[in-house]
């Protein structure tokens, strides 16, 4: 970036020099002409530069200079760590304990308004008798999640939902060493707010989006890779047993693209089956009835819309909590 700002002083210095001197006309015109774009196109773009640094603020899929604004106006945590309201046993005390984990999703990525999230529709639904603990956390998978749940506080719950997203099985490609490293942001696109919006716009495609899926569906076409994430959802049901806990399962396609996920959800979903728990909620099908503006926070953005959310927790009520379900 300072090689750029130099480069940029420089130009700045040469013309203001060459529209100083008197010796050549014709080039002091230029000269004078081209200071004067040069000035505007300096002032245009050191506005633009505290727009994006101060006032503009986007969630996307990836953590950008856009996102991070943000985090700093609608992501606000626990002592814990968590997304989530300030908890003590005495909270907890005499009444049916629920444990929400999962990713971005169940966190609420996108989500301004945390009461939005399918873990505070649902707690909404189920009333004062009910203590609904979000125990979820951005960029985690399966064994970082039961890590989560064995570090906390609450030791015992009454129900452990577990969120699944289709991305889940990268954390058992990284420690094969097969996770694919992302390119590195150039220094403009990481320091300036203007480069990086202008960055992520014009070289961050769909192609590559698409590219990231097929990485995942053939991780989980992948023995190796696949046999390992199977043991790590088999700990995590070995731990949820261990506690006596009932368990629920909540599992996200590709929002994008909810049909071709339908095989890899099915074979996740048989993982907790073939150990008797049954209580999932597959949403490849209400994911493909919506309209991707209804379903998704934004087009940068393709984690579930608040209006999906609300969905997700009246379905969880409904099929596993309302009486007589």
């Amino acid at each position: 970036m300072l090689p750029i700002l130099l480069a940029a002083g420089a130009l700045g210095a040469v013309l203001i020099a060459l529209t100083a001197q008197r010796r050549w006309r014709g080039l002091r015109h230029v000269a004078s002409g081209l200071l004067i774009s040069y000035v505007t196109l300096a002032l245009f773009m050191g506005a633009a530069e505290v727009y994006f640094r101060y006032l503009h603020a986007e969630s996307e899929n990836v953590i950008t200079l856009a996102t991070q604004n943000w985090l700093a106006r609608h992501w606000q945590t626990n002592s814990l760590g968590y997304r989530d309201r300030e908890w003590t046993p005495a909270d907890w005390e005499g009444k049916i304990t629920v444990i929400v984990l999962g990713d971005s999703f169940a966190a609420g990525w996108g989500i301004e308004n945390p009461a939005d999230r399918f873990s505070d529709v649902l707690a909404a639904h189920l009333g004062d008798a009910y203590a609904v603990i979000n125990v979820a956390q951005y960029g985690t998978s399966t064994p970082e999640q039961l890590a989560l749940m064995k570090a906390h506080p609450l030791q015992t719950p009454d129900v452990v939902i577990l969120q699944y997203f289709l991305n889940d099985i990268s954390y058992a490609g990284l420690s094969l060493g097969l996770l694919p490293t992302p390119e590195p942001l150039p220094d403009w696109a990481r320091q300036s707010y203007l480069g990086n919006f202008i960055y992520t716009r014009a070289f961050a495609s769909w192609v590559r989006a698409e590219d990231w899926w097929q990485w995942n569906y053939d991780a989980y076409d992948n023995i190796g890779i696949w046999s390992v994430h199977r043991e790590e959802i088999e700990a995590f049901i070995d731990h949820v047993e261990s506690v006596r806990a009932r368990l629920i399962v909540v599992i996200f396609p590709n929002l994008l693209d909810p049909v071709r996920s339908i095989p890899y959800v099915d074979r996740v979903a048989q993982v907790f089956e073939a150990r008797g728990h049954t209580d999932i909620l597959k949403l490849f099908d209400a994911a493909a009835a919506w309209r991707p503006t209804e379903l998704m926070v934004s087009a940068r953005d393709t984690h579930p819309s608040p209006a999906f959310h609300r969905y997700v927790g009246d379905e969880l009520y409904s099929r596993f909590f309302e009486p007589g379900a």
